[in-house]
């Protein structure tokens, strides 16, 4: 097999990789506020999409997904 072959697959894989978990990292406001059943998940899902990119937009919409108003189990 040629070296540059394998050199090219590891360096896609890494990218791709790097690419997954970033964007899992990106998205963590919203599976927080999804698992904790969050009233304004919607919200919380615009605000990270739209000013996640920046540190304190990310920051706060994970604040705001870790703070109390969320549903109740018996409200279903």
């Amino acid at each position: 097999m040629n070296a540059e072959l394998i050199y090219l697959g590891i360096f896609l894989f890494l990218v791709l990789s790097w690419l997954f978990f970033a964007l899992i990292i990106y998205f963590i406001p919203i599976i927080v506020g999804y698992v904790r059943k969050h009233n304004n998940l919607l919200a919380i899902c615009l605000m990270t999409i739209f000013i996640g990119w920046t540190f304190f937009g990310w920051l706060a919409a994970l604040l705001w997904a870790l703070n109390s108003d969320t549903k109740d189990d018996n409200e279903d």
